[in-house]
């Protein structure tokens, strides 16, 4: 009805699509079904914040104000005056609740929406990545920590951090401690390092950064509401707070940024180790990690995640990557019945043999550990897509599928990392 997809800039996505839909669709939920005009226009300022975060232009927050004013942009009052305009018969009817109908529409609309990127590759670059076959980042800590420093001004401007540090009202008998210094008492309790953050250093040491972008992703969270104090211009007083969204922003934002400096590291967005800085391996392995970690079973999922976060701690080593292999090696020794009847006939004690054989394991005398710390990655990551696909194989099964070892095949992550293609993708 509202046509939006076809807008082109005016509905241009500042935030990741997967993000606005998982708050519009919220928002969306919260919808007052009757408790008069104040709860309504409480829903509909919700909404419009989101609009204003989530969008570049202004548009999308006029438009659902024009709505909820009255006049529907897709049917405004001058089209009965418009002799070009669409006829009363041929022109949408607009619906009983045209806000709630324009959220709608627009979560629908949300997989043409496009999204803001970075500005396209310029010339020098270009025929850089030409002449080399790829585009090398130079690794840059201190523009890293710049861009990070502007990324979380702007969401402490937007309320990100009045849930644990608020500004002070004008109002306030006690204007008590300045954000800063409930920063950083926060910071001090979680790393005992005193007053790091208002004393602004213009730029910290590396393990100091690390931990800081570590500890504001544990104390973002979103305002949903927000309402403007004009007395002394005091500004704008945030409330309803969720922790999730801000997070899933923060870790989109920091993680750009690290990349786009050559920093190889990303935070973690699922696992026992969400929000910690890891290693960064690319997508399709990060696709793998998150497919092995979707299984219902509690169980099951704690190991693999507990394998994961040792694996890819931004400060394992051999004997944690060594242990990473020993969880997932005992999972499937678990399953190896099943790996025998329907994976590798009689030959799954290969599987087996070379956790045994290569001091993975049992660390025997008579075991070969004089190998590349490098195979290590090879077997982590081979094992990992042999549980995923086991879950697969199990999850067929209990749905009574006839032949599960074919409706339930590996998936493209899994089928990468199989032999023959696990060293094939970096």
């Amino acid at each position: 009805m509202f046509d939006i997809a076809h807008r082109g800039p005016d509905y241009l996505l500042r935030w990741p699509r997967e993000l606005f839909v998982l708050e519009a669709q919220a928002t969306l939920a919260a919808m007052p079904a009757h408790g008069g005009n104040s709860k309504r226009a409480g829903w509909t300022g919700e909404v419009g914040l989101l609009l204003t975060e989530a969008f570049v232009a202004d548009t999308p927050r006029h438009d659902f104000d024009n709505l909820v004013a009255g006049v529907a942009w897709a049917r405004s009052a001058t089209d009965d005056n418009d002799p070009w305009g669409p006829s009363a018969s041929s022109r949408p009817s607009v619906p009983a609740d045209p806000e709630r109908a324009f959220l709608e529409e627009l979560i629908a609309a949300a997989p043409k929406l496009a999204e803001q990127h970075a500005p396209k590759p310029y010339y020098s670059q270009r025929t850089a990545a030409a002449a080399t076959g790829y585009q090398a980042i130079e690794r840059d800590l201190s523009a890293a920590q710049q861009a990070w420093r502007t990324a979380l001004v702007e969401l402490q401007q937007r309320g990100y951090l009045s849930s644990v540090a608020p500004a002070p009202c004008v109002d306030d008998d006690f204007t008590g401690a300045s954000p800063d210094e409930a920063l950083d008492v926060l910071i001090e309790d979680r790393l005992g390092r005193k007053a790091i953050w208002s004393s602004s250093p213009t730029v910290f040491d590396e393990h100091t950064f690390f931990d800081l972008v570590e500890v504001f992703h544990d104390l973002v969270s979103r305002p949903r509401r927000r309402s403007y104090h004009q007395f002394d211009n005091c500004g704008w007083h945030y409330s309803a707070f969720t922790p999730r969204p801000a997070q899933i922003l923060y870790r989109w934002t920091v993680n750009r940024l690290l990349e786009r400096n050559g920093i190889n590291l990303r935070l973690a967005k699922s696992g026992e180790d969400t929000g910690r800085l890891v290693h960064a391996v690319n997508d399709t392995r990060a696709d793998l990690i998150d497919a092995a970690l979707s299984t219902p079973d509690p169980a099951r999922n704690a190991s693999v995640a507990h394998a994961v976060a040792l694996f890819r701690s931004r400060s394992s080593g051999t004997e944690e990557k060594r242990s990473a292999c020993i969880v997932l090696a005992s999972l499937l020794e678990e399953r190896r019945d099943l790996l025998k009847k329907e994976l590798f006939s009689g030959d799954e004690g290969a599987l087996f043999q070379i956790a045994n054989k290569f001091a993975i394991r049992h660390r025997r005398a008579d075991q070969h550990g004089d190998y590349d710390p490098a195979y290590l990655d090879w077997i982590f990551w081979w094992y990992l897509a042999t549980v995923e696909l086991t879950d697969k194989l199990i999850a067929a099964q209990s749905a009574g599928l006839a032949d599960p070892k074919f409706t339930a095949g590996p998936s493209p992550a899994t089928r990468q990392r199989l032999p023959g293609g696990i060293l094939d993708n970096g």
